[in-house]
């Protein structure tokens, strides 16, 4: 016959009692040969405690000797008269352990009760307490401890969205040299409060972490405080989380997006929480990166009143073109040349052409064209250059057409033109002499 009791000071023997995750509990396992004159030899007893997790935790006693087979149950002339059961009820489910040591074995053949410590095994293959011989005076009990243990069960959800917004998204979005941030919900969905509880999120490559940003919120700090900046290393510790505990943990922090990107890019970023350094649980969260590469060539002549398209000039006048060329992508486009191609009776004035009002070399006229470098997205480069009309054109007004032309790493080559019109005509005829 098995019953069980809670060791707390004033619990009773029973079946079934009620418990807690966190509890140690106490078995009491009767024994008694009821036959008179006999003797069961090598008498073993066994407790068969659930290893899985439950809220009704069932143990079965077994109890056998050399003379008998295996039995659960006491009977008395063919009637059942125990069970060999104990049954402990939980609010939440849990697991039972046994303590190792806690065996022991209580016998009154003596006259008196006489306590003996047992072997551990009672739990696994049986314990031996010897030959029992028949009749009251030799029945006894045999006690051991067992714990009601539980566990931390945390979990983490991950979602994303833009800085100032607070519409969380498993996906977002975003264009080179953007920020965004994250936040990581932790919960504990266990019954046992979670310590040393560690999360880490190892941020994708083309990203990096906006150094301040990282914030804990919680119960405690309900307007959130700022932690170390190592989510993407050591990690973030968490303070300890009860279990079912009201309110969610929340880690926040921001993420600035490469600028230099040159084709879109699917950012998964992954985190996860760690419990006494075992993951427990882990997401992800997505940032689709649209990387738009552009690039704009607008090509026009310096006059005395502006910046014109289209003008007129003279024989032997100095021409003052300008080229602006203009990164209208996300990205900075990078290896930027530019080529200008001057009409026929146009030449080109040597050590003219400057790059955002700094002298540059004279590659422009070349047909490799002229290195700026990189252009920032949303900037430009304004190049400037001088020729003057020379030669013979045809008679009349002779169209001097300018191009110029741009290209860049993935960029396929553009252009643009400018029109300046000369008068090719003999000068006027003089008055007559008197």
């Amino acid at each position: 016959m098995l019953r069980v009791a809670k060791t707390t000071t004033g619990s009773q023997w029973g079946d079934p009692i009620a418990a807690e995750v966190g509890d140690r509990v106490a078995f009491l396992f009767y024994f008694h040969n009821g036959v008179p004159n006999t003797e069961a030899h090598d008498t073993t007893l066994r407790v068969d405690l659930p290893t899985f997790e439950t809220n009704q935790i069932k143990a079965i006693s077994w109890l056998w000797s050399r003379e008998t087979q295996p039995i659960k149950d006491t009977v008395v002339n063919g009637q059942i008269i125990g069970n060999s059961g104990a049954t402990i009820n939980l609010p939440t489910n849990g697991r039972i352990e046994y303590v190792p040591g806690s065996t022991k074995l209580f016998t009154y053949d003596t006259g008196s009760q006489v306590v003996r410590a047992l072997p551990d095994g009672i739990a696994n293959e049986g314990v031996n307490i010897g030959d029992i011989q028949g009749c009251w005076p030799y029945s006894g009990y045999v006690t051991f401890l067992a714990d009601i243990m539980g566990k931390a069960n945390v979990v983490i959800d991950k979602h994303v969205a833009k800085p100032h917004n607070e519409d969380w998204q498993e996906s977002v979005n975003a264009v080179p040299g953007e920020e965004v941030v994250y936040k990581l919900a932790l919960r504990n969905e266990g019954n046992l409060t979670a310590k040393n509880v560690t999360v880490i999120d190892r941020l994708p490559t083309n990203t990096a972490l906006v150094s301040g940003s990282v914030k804990l919120w919680n119960n405690a700090n309900p307007n959130g405080v700022t932690v170390p900046d190592t989510i993407g290393t050591t990690g973030i510790s968490i303070p300890d989380m009860a279990p079912a505990g009201p309110g969610v943990t929340y880690v926040t922090y921001k993420v600035k997006i490469s600028p230099n990107l040159t084709q879109n890019w699917v950012l998964v970023n992954v985190a996860a929480v760690y419990l006494n350094g075992v993951e427990q649980d882990r997401d992800d969260a997505k940032v689709y990166v649209q990387v738009n590469i552009g690039l704009l060539i607008d090509k026009k002549i310096v006059t005395s009143t502006g910046v014109v398209e289209t003008t007129t000039v003279k024989m032997l006048d100095k021409i003052t073109y300008q080229i602006v060329v203009k990164n209208t992508g996300n990205v900075p486009v990078n290896n930027v040349y530019v080529r200008d191609v001057l009409p026929q009776f146009v030449s080109y004035v040597p050590g003219s052409t400057t790059v955002d009002g700094v002298k540059a070399s004279d590659q422009i006229i070349s047909e490799s064209g002229l290195l700026i470098g990189t252009i920032a997205a949303g900037g430009q480069g304004v190049i400037r250059l001088e020729g003057f009309v020379y030669g013979c054109p045809p008679a009349g007004n002779y169209q001097l057409l300018n191009t110029a032309y741009a290209r860049a790493d993935g960029v396929t080559q553009i252009s643009d033109t400018a029109l300046a019109t000369v008068d090719a005509s003999a000068p006027p005829i003089p008055k007559v002499i008197n």
